[in-house]
């Protein structure tokens, strides 16, 4: 907790004689809203100074010594618990000797720079005071921290279960970490919450595209708690607000048995990007360290999130017209050649949006997300084109496509397509998974196939259309 001293009023004491230097010194002072106070005898500001420390001394060099009293062996000179600046003129400059040995906080001298010495002055000292707070805070914190230490050490087992937990922290992040380099980060999650045996349900709400809407993931698994969607009536621009924090959490605990733990996983905005509740019977789980857990859980998705936000694949892609020609270079030069093309078909996806055109499809945010996770899954060798929204074709090494052709079946399996409609539960009883074929390199060959491709949705649809107009039309027979 870092701690601001604004409007701070320093105490500054005085000593010296020449009344005329210490109008100017306190003329100086005022411009800064400080008043100072005046001590002309050594002896007096001896024992004011021990009532009372002033934040800083200015002291003539010619009150160095009263008699048998000495400036120098004042018990907070010696301690250096008082902070002094010694002042001089050029009549006086000669006494400054007797400041040798000394530690003063800094030297001024009277000229025309007096103003400007003494607005320096002002600011490195509250400056200083400034940082001896933080750092007393900082004692003060190190304090707590030590004296919480100290109780985990006098209980051994309890520091023997904390490692324990944060070990397990650790390997489930790692886990989920290394999974989610295939697949979307909150499958990835919700897979290993499953097969975490001390815990007995769990459920995620994350913001829909508009950030008006909590969706929940329809995923069939043992212990997953399907949340219905909530409308918020407002966009939720930096992440799931409190008020959209209270419903979600409402709705956990009519749903789960056991009033369920909220964890609150951030990727760096001001608000949590998702929201995972956690339920468990096991007493032993309530020393769980939760909020370790969801401190590294954020942070695991925080740094999924930097390694797909800096695609890798821009030097891999090939424009549309250049690829064509690829195709049929690689037919030309050589037929058994080394590089072999995959077409990924988008067209099931792009044909369910179409249809749904009351049902709002973010086509942005579907290309943007679609192809930040799989940047840096692709190996360095492949290049990619785009045609258009419907397929993207991927120019594979020969002894690369078993391996990239699994990686690309594994993230269109898992990757999340329902996230990008305004309302996804429309739309989950439609088919719209990708598709992947090997096609040969021929341009001809492939635009054969992409015309056929649309051949069969048309005739599907008007399969569809028929039978839906001759169930209607069989209604309205007379019995």
């Amino acid at each position: 907790m870092q701690t601001t001293l604004q409007g701070i009023e320093l105490s500054v004491a005085i000593l010296m004689d020449d009344m005329a230097s210490a109008k100017e010194i306190a003329s100086a002072l005022r411009q800064n809203n400080i008043l100072a106070q005046l001590f002309q005898n050594l002896d007096e500001f001896w024992v004011a100074t021990n009532i009372n420390t002033p934040d800083i001394v200015i002291i003539d060099v010619t009150k160095m010594s009263q008699q048998s009293v000495q400036f120098k062996h004042h018990p907070k000179v010696i301690d250096q618990s008082l902070c002094y600046v010694f002042y001089s003129k050029e009549t006086t400059k000669v006494l400054l000797q007797s400041t040798y040995g000394l530690k003063p906080f800094g030297y001024i001298h009277n000229d025309p720079s007096l103003n400007f010495q003494i607005m320096s002055l002002v600011e490195r000292r509250i400056d200083s005071l400034k940082q001896q707070n933080q750092i007393k805070e900082m004692e003060l914190r190190v304090q707590r921290l030590q004296t919480r230490s100290q109780r985990l050490i006098s209980d051994r087992s309890s520091a023997e279960e904390f490692k324990a937990h944060f070990e397990f922290i650790r390997t489930f992040c790692s886990e989920v970490e290394a999974d989610s380099l295939s697949n979307d980060f909150s499958n990835a999650l919700l897979r290993k919450l499953d097969k975490w045996e001390a815990i007995d349900g769990y459920g995620l709400y994350e913001l829909n595209q508009s950030g008006q809407k909590l969706v929940s993931p329809e995923i069939a698994k043992k212990k997953h708690h399907p949340f219905p969607s909530l409308w918020l009536g407002q966009a939720n621009s930096h992440g799931i607000e409190v008020f959209a924090q209270e419903m979600a959490l409402q709705v956990a605990n009519d749903l789960f048995e056991i009033e369920p733990v909220m964890l609150k996983i951030h990727s760096g905005n001001q608000n949590p990007d998702m929201i995972v509740f956690v339920s468990f019977k096991e007493e032993r789980m309530m020393n769980f360290p939760w909020d370790v857990f969801e401190s590294m859980v954020s942070s695991s998705f925080r740094r999924i999130k930097l390694h797909q936000q800096s695609p890798q694949y821009s030097s891999q892609f090939i424009p549309m017209w250049e690829a064509l020609d690829n195709m049929d270079k690689l037919q030309q030069s050589n037929i058994d050649s080394d590089t072999r093309i995959l077409c990924l078909s988008l067209v099931p996806v792009v044909d369910v949006a179409k249809r749904r055109f009351q049902n709002k499809f973010y086509w942005s945010a579907f290309f943007n997300d679609f192809f930040i996770q799989l940047s840096g899954r692709l190996g360095k060798s492949t290049k990619l084109s785009l045609f258009g929204p419907w397929h993207v074709m991927f120019f594979i090494p020969k002894e690369d496509l078993e391996a990239e052709s699994h990686m690309l079946q594994t993230f269109i399996k898992h990757f999340g397509y329902w996230k990008f409609f305004e309302d996804n539960s429309q739309i989950l009883s439609e088919s719209m998974l990708p598709t992947i074929k090997l096609i040969p390199a021929s341009s001809s060959q492939y635009l054969k196939i992409f015309e056929k491709e649309f051949e069969e949705i048309n005739s599907q649809q008007e399969t569809k259309r028929l039978m839906t107009l001759n169930r209607v039309e069989g209604k309205r027979l007379p019995i």
